[in-house]
Parts: structure tokens; sequence; C-alpha cells
């Protein structure tokens, strides 16, 4: 069994596990008439599944995390407040003078620096190490797949958003999953049309300097070479097991001798792939869309047996448009618009702010049991408003963002969070659809000499995404159809899927990503952030906001510093380990359901900046490294 190897964390096939029961859980309301089918399907998964478990008991590895019949006996159990404080992780924080790049890799967080020093703009950089990163981690992202980016540019005060994630094909219908629900996230129906590689090519063209070429070469050098398996790549082939039924992807990552996964450190060369970005680099970033590239790719498509045509890909289109400026108590925060999840974390804020939150408010056991409280009241009301967000080419949600980006409307909500107790129906916080957990992604966090920021966040869904490859081009293509909701199915509150993120031809899903960036009163960024992780990114993000603005904590205690995580459904109060024990049982006190997560939960990547220097830190939940000068 792979784990990773820091104390506290597990990251086995369980997670792959659970994938699959939420699903099967929602098919317990499943309203059609092949239900006898699903249910058989699930007596094989569980039958499966006990093997599994079966498996994992008689390893017995040591240091694991695991949740017995009684909820208090945890092993390791949770610190108590008598403790000492938890040791900070192995990650340095990183001080730099003039730029930072911070990524899932130190090479291409490497990269992303050399670029800079080439005189490149930190658009350059970015898309340079997102090359590299959909490379050495083609797990978690990739030209298969999609992205949103946050850019701040200096000289004009003024923050962009690039949105280039991917969209449902034009053949796509609102029941197309009806059928089997297990093909919204594998197999060729959960393939939405890709825009990574154009969005690249936009941005560059709008912000880049430097040669095209010159920015995919460092890549391209990767190519040539190979690289080595990261222990990250590792675990990731353990939970989407469906790699080995796909033959490029078996042949890179499977050894038929041993019958076993690639170990770490094994070096890997994607020839398809790095055939496919030569011509890329040769050709410029249109070429997926357009010509001789487009025809292998369509083919390619047909082959899985995907819905996505010619025509999908040629008229597949980026959307530009201003980030949105929020007032954070003097600063300026930039959020990216909907369908991302930026007017979420905006709300958070703003429900919050009022609070004046400063470090006494967890100075003991008592101030942080009422801060955490007040904290995830927020959590709750903004996932209850969650399910309203939709692609605004199709719905209407222009009052929604008026509200959700209001101080004055944050302010009300404040004022019905009761600091005594907390509610356990998600209609309480405006819950009335429920909207499935997501998971997976790539963050990027850069600043560049001249003071531009990029935030960015990228994803092909699930690992491995749909775990299928390209024969002709070697690219692995998303599941990005995951994200949007169905009729037919209810949680087990009853609550059915948000009809708003219901899948209509050439949309975008609703998304959790929330890259941001945060500008102080004299145009100089003061933090960049966001985070990989699906439904947990954008509480991961306030809280490392908080922790920086509001509770004292340098950059590299907000990154490592546990968390916690409320998304409304389930109505359980989720924490990493690290958590007090006497903090947990005051919330529970309060009416909070209380459970500690396994899996690394949400990855962030942080740069800040003040008048000494710029500080970073990658996080230890995932690996990676922060690059400057």
């Amino acid at each position: 069994m792979e784990r990773k190897s820091y104390t506290g964390y597990l990251f086995t096939t369980e997670i792959f596990q659970k994938k699959q029961l939420n699903i099967k859980e929602t098919q317990k309301h499943y309203k059609s008439n092949l239900l006898r089918f699903v249910t058989k399907r699930f007596h094989v998964f569980c039958i499966g599944s006990l093997f599994a478990i079966a498996f994992m008991y008689f390893q017995k590895p040591p240091q694991i995390i695991r949740q017995s019949e009684s909820s208090r006996q945890l092993i390791p159990p949770n610190p108590q407040s008598t403790d000492t404080k938890v040791t900070p992780s192995y990650t340095p924080l990183h001080i730099f003078q003039k730029a930072a790049v911070c990524s899932d890799s130190e090479i291409c967080s490497g990269i992303g620096r050399d670029i800079l020093q080439k005189n490149g703009t930190v658009v350059d950089a970015a898309l340079a190490t997102m090359f590299c990163a959909g490379l050495s981690n083609m797990q978690s992202m990739g030209i298969g797949g999609g992205f949103i980016m946050n850019i701040y540019i200096k000289k004009e005060n003024k923050a962009y958003t690039l949105d280039a994630r991917e969209i449902t094909a034009i053949a796509a219908t609102q029941n197309m999953h009806l059928h089997d629900p297990l093909t919204t996230n594998e197999g060729p129906l959960s393939i939405a049309t890709p825009g990574e590689l154009k969005g690249y090519w936009e941005a560059h063209k709008r912000f880049g300097k430097l040669k095209w070429k010159e920015v995919m070469e460092p890549t391209l050098n990767i190519c040539r070479n190979g690289f080595e398996m990261s222990k990250h790549m590792s675990d990731s082939l353990h939970v989407n097991l469906n790699v080995k039924n796909d033959q490029g992807l078996r042949q890179m990552y499977f050894d038929e001798a041993t019958g076993t996964f690639h170990k770490p450190g094994t070096v890997i060369k994607p020839e398809q792939l790095c055939n496919t970005l030569q011509y890329i680099a040769e050709n410029g970033g249109n070429s997926l869309y357009e010509g001789e590239l487009l025809d292998q790719f369509a083919e390619d498509l047909k082959d899985m047996g995907s819905i996505i045509t010619k025509e999908d890909l040629e008229k597949y289109e980026v959307r530009w448009s201003n980030s949105i400026p929020i007032d954070i108590n003097g600063d300026i925060m930039y959020v990216v618009p909907p369908p991302a999840s930026g007017i979420l974390l905006s709300f958070i804020m703003n429900i919050l702010k009022n609070y004046n939150f400063e470090p006494n408010d967890l100075s003991t056991v008592n101030s942080t049991i009422l801060t955490y409280h007040r904290i995830i009241e927020a959590f709750k009301h903004a996932y209850g408003r969650r399910s309203q967000i939709g692609d605004p080419k199709f719905v209407d949600i222009e009052d929604l963002v008026q509200k959700m980006t209001s101080p004055d409307y944050g302010e009300k909500i404040r004022k019905t969070i009761d600091d005594s107790s907390t509610k356990l129906h998600p209609h309480d916080y405006g819950g009335h659809f429920f909207i499935k957990e997501s998971h997976g992604t790539a963050h990027l966090s850069l600043i560049g000499s001249n003071g531009d920021a990029v935030s960015v966040t990228s994803s092909i869904n699930f690992y491995f995404g749909a775990a299928l490859s390209g024969k002709r081009t070697g690219i692995i293509v998303n599941s990005g159809m995951d994200d949007f909701s169905s009729p037919g199915l209810q949680n087990y509150f009853g609550l059915p899927g948000s009809k708003r993120n219901y899948i209509q031809p050439q949309k975008r899903a609703l998304s959790s990503m929330s890259p941001t960036i945060i500008v102080g009163s004299d145009g100089n960024v003061k933090l960049i952030v966001g985070a990989a992780g699906g439904t947990k990114i954008t509480t991961a993000v306030v809280m490392t906001i908080m922790k920086y603005l509001w509770f004292g904590s340098d950059i590299k205690e907000a990154v490592d510093s546990p968390r916690i995580h409320h998304q409304l459904i389930p109505m359980t109060l989720q924490y990493e380990f690290g958590n007090l024990e006497d903090v947990l049982l005051g919330l529970e006190a309060k009416g909070h359901v209380t459970k500690r997560y396994r899996e690394r939960g949400s990855i962030v990547c942080a740069i800040a900046q003040n008048n000494t220097g710029i500080y970073a830190n990658a996080d230890f939940r995932k690996g990676g490294d922060v690059v400057g000068f």
C-alpha cells in the first residue's frame, strides 16, 4: 500500500473508494428504471472494497490516522491544549527580494524563475511553469484540461481573469449520464472540451513578451531527458486504478514484469505527448484547435468513444473579464468571477471582516472556539449559496454576484450568526440544492520584479482525469463532466442537484477554483494565494488569508496551520490533524458534528510581500517548492 510519508496523513486507495461510495450513496435516491442495474454494480463494488480493506488491515502500516467506532479513539489522538504546538512542517520559509514562483514542483518553479530572469513577463513565467507542471505533474493538470488565471498588472492597478476551463460538447445533453452516474467521472462520457492550451496561447498573445517557443523550450528539454516520477504521482496511480486500462498510460506507468506500478524515482518519458508539445512549440498554441494536430486529437477522442468532435474544438473560446475587487479593511482583494468560486470567498470575508479579528482571538481555547464557530458559520452560509452559482452565459446570476460581493449583505448575514449554537439543516443556510464534492487540481502563484502577479489554478479534474490518453497525441484528457449536476439525483437530505449547474451544450461547470491576489492601498501586491483540492479550495484560501492578515501568522505558519472545512452538505465540520481536542469539544458543545479527514485535503501555494521582502511557502501536504531571486 502506498502512503504519504509525513506524519498524520494517509493517502491510499481510500480516496478512490470514498469517491465511488459517494456516487453510490446518491444512487440510493436515483429515480430511474435502471435502479436494479445500479444496485448490482454497488454490490460488486462492496465486495471489492471488503477485499481491499482486508488487505490494508493486514498490511498494518505505521503512523495511520484512523477513526474507530468511537469518535474519540483516533490514532494519533488530537493534541491537547496542554501539548506543545504542532511541529512546523519540513518546508522552509523562503525569502526573496525581487521575484518568486510557487508550484507543485521545484523543477517547474525553477523554470518560472529562469524565465523571469530572462526579462520575461510574469505571464511568460506562469506559462513556462504550467507547461512543465503539465508534464511532471500530469496526474493533476495538462493541456487536456482547463484553468482559471488571475493576473494583476501593477502599472494599471488592475486585475484580469482568464477563464480557460473545459466546456461541454455540442452534443452534450442534460440526461446523458442518467443511464449510469459513474460515466460522469470515468470513461469517454466524462470528457469535456479542453481549453488549457488555448488559454496559454491567448494569455501569451495579450501579456507575453518572450517568443512562444522560448517559453516552451525548458519543458521540451525535460521531454528529451525524461523526468523522475514524484511520490505524489505514484500515490495518484494507486488512487485512479483505471490508469491500468489505458494502453498509453499503462505502458508509461505499469511494470508488467512485477505486475505493479513503477516506483517513485522511475524515469518517465511520455514520447507521444512530447512529440505533440514539440509540434505546438513550432506551430503555436492554437494548433490543437486547427490544422493537423486538431485532426489527430479529434481522432483520438473518437477512438476513446467521446462525443467531442472537431467542431467542438474549433469553436472553443476563452473568456476574458475583469477580476472582482473586494475591499478588505483597506486592502483590495481581487477574486475571479463565476462560474469559479471567487464570489464565495468574497462573501465569507465580507461576513467575517466586521468581527475585527486579531491574534488574541486565537490565544486561548475559549477564544478559539468562538472564533472558529463564527468562521464555520460563515462557511455554511457561503456554501448554502454555492449551488446558486452557474455559468453566467446560461443563467442570470447578476443579483447573486452583487449580493455576495456586497459588504452590507455580508454584515446582514453576520448579524444572524448565533454565538451559542449552530443549526443542522441546510435550509437554515440557504441550502436548497446540493453540489457534488470535487477533487484534484494544481495551483501556481507568481510575482515578478516589476510587481505584476499571477495566481492560477489548473485541473484535469480527478487524478489522471478520465484515465484515457490519445494514441496519436499522448494527451491525457480531463473528466470535467463530473463537475456538473444531473437531474434525478438527490443527496441524503433529499436535496436535488442544482439546476443552474445542469449540463447544456458548450457550458462551463461550477468550479471551486479561487485564485486570489490581495493588493495594498499603495498598489503593491500583499498576498498571492490559491489552492488545489476540489471543494476544500475556498475554505483553505480563506483560512490562509485570515491567518496571515488578521491572526498574525507569517506565511509559512498560515500555510502549515491545521485547517477546518465545512461545506454545509454533508452537515459535518471536517478538520485536519493538529486541531486541539479541547477546541473540537467546545465546537461540539455548540452543536457541530466533527470528523477528521484522512486525505490531504487542500494544497495551498502562497506568496506574501511587505517592505522587507517577498516571503513564500509551498504546502507540505503535497510537496513542491518556491524558487525566486
